[in-house]
């Protein structure tokens, strides 16, 4: 999990890169989405290790809906932006089987629901601020 860290640490690099090389900026939200996101996992963490492991790998689920849809709409001109996008499902598909493989529970349908509606409700707003 400490090599999944070092990668989500590159991947915030490579995006705010990328935004910058696009003369454009993450959303104003981040800080929130960030701080809620910490907030979770911490308590996921005090529960078990089990539950905090299942969490990573849902929400890497959830983050390769995101990144897949985004390579949908990427121009297949954009190839630098493809590039980063790509790595980065590769990446986190890789963090999502570690989580499970390291004894992290599979979590039920209903919670992986309710898990991509508060997802689609982060990104939809992103987009607007």
């Amino acid at each position: 999990m400490e090599h999944a860290a070092d990668e989500e640490i590159d991947h915030l690099a490579w995006c705010q890169e990328r935004l910058q090389q696009l003369d454009s900026h993450p959303s104003l939200l981040n800080p929130l989405w960030y701080g809620l996101s910490f907030g979770i996992g911490a308590a996921a963490g005090k529960i078990s290790d089990r539950i905090s492991l299942g969490f990573v790998a849902a929400t890497e689920d959830q983050v390769c809906k995101h990144l897949e849809d985004h390579l949908q709409h990427l121009p297949e001109q954009d190839e630098r932006s493809r590039a980063v996008v790509e790595q980065m499902l590769i990446d986190e598909e890789k963090h999502a089987h570690s989580a499970l493989d390291a004894g992290g529970m599979r979590f039920p349908a209903p919670v992986k629901g309710f898990m991509r509606l508060v997802s689609k409700a982060m990104t939809k707003t992103s987009y607007r601020f």
